[in-house]
């Protein structure tokens, strides 16, 4: 006999009817959030640190490479696991053992004393995340009623998503303060006190649940699905890294046949047993196909906006990384006022108001491109604030709701099969579009720095021979600079600068007294190449990115014109299932 369907699904039998709220649900929604946070700011704060980790640790490219990657990786491949084991061995225990997982991992992130030691405790770290984050839209599912649920679902997706943005301004204020004289460890023992206090919150204020509708572990199901995710999602995080070798093609396209074995494999188990690791039913719904495809576009889209931007933030027009992190507080600010008042107007006008945030982001980068287009290599922070304002606007249309309108067709027993899946969809997107567009982002900064150099040679011959200098050095100098932008926009490891870089100007027929002015001309023409370089590849690369926010846009037409109500099954008793004491 088949698994239920969403409208047949067999309700979690619990011990406690929901007619009795549980008094300390808020206190334990504020715990999660806590953890959260920590989370979702840590996939990107480590980028500010990574400079300091490679002097101060002695990493080479690989390690800080990994560093990054390590914690993507893991966290992606564990999420649907995550979330079904704590369907199956309770969300509670799940979350608590990913709390302390995330604050444990935090502290030997913080006291490494080499790279390898590093990025082993990423790697538990992003483990870790992953059972925190799916337990987290779990208990949520499970602990609120219908009409609860929108509001918290809203402070935790406007959190997280905030998160991710906020995590390179947090970055560099702690690096900027340098307390305790830490420096980079300092972003990792952050965690610790902060962690300890979610974990606490966790153990007294949150009530346990679990399903009743699986008896095991599906193990087959976990090696099928990390195996098609990894085949994935490692070239895409390293393909650019790597240079696209062949291999990285042919294990995504190797992904296709093992996620088909996989979905196979599920109906089959399902059939059986009814305990596959992923439930298929869930794709019989429209609103959470929908969803997927929503989340899957905009998560791809944030990612594939932030990562060329904020490149050209700090490598391009050589901001600090606290300076790139307060140019973006207006995107955060916008965010924060549009997701607080989302919910109410999805309840008012249904799926138009993800339509428009959609419409509000594509607008507010297209702004951006235009300033960036428009003021070239003088652009200031004032000048991006518009854009950024509109699509930050935008985003808190989204983020806050969107994953409402998705679990409401999702029964309580299968919550964690489904918020696994969403935190995948997530991921995913996130790590095709840095793949996508950062590889033609880094295409179009090697094609452009002839340009670049160019631009500069007017103004370098100027100032050079009024000191003396020949044309025939100016020329040479000039053919140096264009080899080391080159150099320099192919490097594995931006902290290392080209030898080529090194010998700009050593020309013995220089005269001595215009070698100070000849060293400063070159600095200030290179100095502006890059900026020039990287304003063109990064306004030519988010017009790919406002593409993709089009195609969220048109995917929001999918989802129901009105929110429904939320799937509540009931017990025989006419009462709503709750979670256990």
């Amino acid at each position: 006999m088949g698994h239920p369907t969403l409208k047949e699904a067999r309700p979690m039998q619990t011990n406690q009817p929901a007619s009795v709220p549980d008094p300390r649900r808020w206190l334990a929604v504020a715990a999660i959030m806590l953890a959260a946070a920590l989370d979702m700011i840590d996939t990107t704060i480590v980028n500010v640190a990574l400079p300091s980790i490679h002097q101060k640790l002695h990493a080479d490219a690989a390690s800080l490479q990994w560093t990054v990657a390590g914690y993507t990786l893991a966290f992606a491949l564990f999420l649907i696991t995550a979330g079904r084991l704590g369907d199956l061995l309770g969300r509670k225990k799940l979350l608590i053992i990913g709390i302390a997982g995330f604050t444990a991992a935090s502290l030997a992130c913080g006291l490494a004393q080499s790279p390898g030691v590093l990025v082993g405790s990423r790697v538990v770290q992003g483990l870790a995340a992953a059972l925190l984050m799916t337990q987290a839209l779990s208990i949520f599912q499970v602990a609120f009623a219908p009409h609860e649920r929108a509001g918290v679902f809203a402070l935790f997706g406007a959190l997280t998503g905030l998160g991710a943005v906020l995590g390179p301004l947090v970055g560099g204020v702690l690096m900027n303060a340098n307390l305790f004289n830490l420096d980079w460890r300092a972003i990792f023992l952050v965690n610790v006190p902060v962690g300890t206090l979610a974990l606490l919150g966790a153990l007294l204020w949150v009530r346990e649940s679990r399903s009743t509708a699986m008896v095991r572990l599906d193990v087959v199901g976990v090696v099928l699905i990390t195996a098609a995710l990894l085949a994935v999602m490692y070239p895409l995080i390293k393909g650019q890294e790597l240079g696209w070798p062949r291999w990285t093609y042919i294990s995504m396209i190797c992904s296709i046949p093992l996620l088909l074995i996989f979905i196979g494999y599920e109906r089959w188990k399902d059939r059986r047993d009814g305990s596959s690791l992923v439930q298929l039913s869930l794709f019989k719904e429209r609103r959470f196909v929908a969803g997927l495809l929503v989340l899957l576009t905009f998560f791809g889209a944030m990612a594939g906006f932030f990562f060329p931007f904020t490149f050209y933030l700090q490598a391009g027009m050589g901001y600090t990384p606290l300076h790139a992190g307060l140019t973006v507080v207006p995107f955060s600010l916008a965010a924060m006022v549009t997701s607080g008042m989302s919910t109410q107007l999805v309840g008012k006008f249904g799926r138009s108001v993800l339509s428009v945030g959609m419409l509000l982001m594509a607008g507010g980068i297209a702004i951006l491109i235009f300033e960036i287009n428009r003021h070239h290599t003088s652009v200031s922070t004032w000048e991006l604030t518009p854009g950024l304002a509109v699509a930050g606007l935008g985003l808190g249309l989204v983020i806050a709701p969107v994953v409402d309108v998705i679990l409401a067709g999702v029964p309580q027993e299968h919550a964690g099969s489904g918020s696994g899946l969403l935190n995948t969809a997530d991921q995913l997107g996130a790590a095709a579009a840095v793949a996508a567009i950062g590889a033609l982002f880094f295409a179009l900064l090697s094609s452009q720095v002839g340009a670049g150099v160019d631009e500069q040679a007017g103004r370098l011959r100027t100032e050079l021979s009024a000191v003396g200098v020949s044309a025939a050095s100016v020329d040479r100098i000039v053919s140096e600079l264009k080899v080391c932008a080159k150099d320099a926009s192919k490097a594995a490891d931006p902290t290392v600068v080209p030898n080529s870089c090194k010998q700009i100007g050593a020309d013995p027929t220089i005269p001595a007294a215009a070698q100070p002015v000849v060293q400063r001309e070159v600095g200030i023409a290179a100095s502006n190449a890059n900026k020039a370089t990287s304003a063109r590849a990064v306004a030519k690369v988010l017009w790919y990115d406002v593409g993709i926010v089009l195609v969220g846009f048109l995917a929001t037409f999918l989802l129901p014109a009105r929110p429904r109500p939320h799937f509540e099954p009931k017990t025989e008793a006419g009462r709503e299932p709750a979670a256990v004491s």
